[in-house]
């Protein structure tokens, strides 16, 4: 039987091999055109909750540059996101909290730089980067100043990337194909990340659980549409279904932390049982 394996464009996988921080270093480089000498990590899969009552977010891949006042969110985004500028406005204002704490001035904010790297095209228009930056529509060439940075890779549109590394890295999401030094540098971390099969296993399960969560999720609010609730109801019941999904991605890390599969797998299809581990969780 063929193993199954795990590309770039997996979250789990990008967020291991981006944890190399040689490969971490390269890529933003590749993306942003500067030169990198040294990352500390502030963590993958950085959780940041500015509030309690409030929407978390979840970062991927959150870095530091050694030696300079700027950070870097670097987030895979393999499926459409319809609320992409939303999300990026969300997550500036989240890094923003974490990044100035009390008492200190608004000029102490560190340059910060997020970047999704997407497998589809975000805007439509068929290039490979997209750079938003905060300016001003009755002055031309006015902007913020801010020091706030927003990118948007397009995989799909690679050809059109200028050559170098950034090809090559587009490339190498879009088709899997390891051409030039970043990709290859890229590709054997995955492959040796392949190697790990209980690991591999462990995302292909929660995987799967978040897929057919997601699917029971959007069957649910189309049959309470289809029942014809009041738009407000309907709503708020998709306000709830994304606070359970939070909450049950929150429970599987917990469980895939203690190594705790088989649990995870039986919470998905026994909500008894799901919340006898919210409650054990402390949640």
């Amino acid at each position: 039987m063929r193993q199954r394996k795990l590309r770039f464009s997996n979250r789990w996988m990008f967020n291991r091999v981006m944890l190399d921080e040689s490969v971490c270093r390269h890529v933003v480089q590749a993306i942003l055109g500067i030169e990198i000498e040294r990352i500390d990590y502030l963590n993958a899969e950085q959780v940041i909750e500015p509030d309690p009552d409030s929407h978390g977010v979840r970062m991927d891949v959150y870095v530091r540059e050694s030696g300079a006042d700027r950070v870097y969110d670097l987030e895979m985004q393999a499926v459409t996101e319809p609320s992409l500028g939303k999300r990026f406005r969300y997550y500036q204002s989240a890094l923003d909290t974490r990044e100035l704490p009390v008492g200190k001035d608004y000029d102490q904010l560190p340059e910060s730089f997020i970047v999704f790297l997407c497998s589809s095209d975000a805007f439509g228009y068929d290039v490979p980067v997209y750079r938003l930056e905060r300016c001003c529509e009755d002055v031309p060439g006015l902007r913020a100043g801010d020091l706030s940075h927003w990118v948007v890779l397009n995989a799909q549109a690679w050809e059109e990337a200028r050559e170098g590394d950034l090809l090559d890295l587009l490339r190498y999401v879009q088709t899997g194909k390891a051409v030039g030094s970043l990709s290859r540098e890229i590709d054997e971390v995955v492959a040796r990340s392949n190697k790990d099969r209980k690991w591999v296993e462990k995302v292909f399960s929660i995987s799967t659980i978040e897929e057919n969560d997601a699917r029971r999720r959007r069957i649910e609010l189309r049959m309470a549409r289809a029942e014809g609730l009041e738009e407000g109801r309907a709503e708020g019941l998709e306000e709830g279904m994304e606070q359970g999904q939070r909450r049950f991605a929150a429970l599987a890390d917990w469980l895939i932390e203690n190594g705790r599969v088989d649990d995870l797998k039986r919470a998905a299809n026994d909500d008894a049982f799901c919340e006898e581990l919210f409650r054990e969780m402390g949640q």
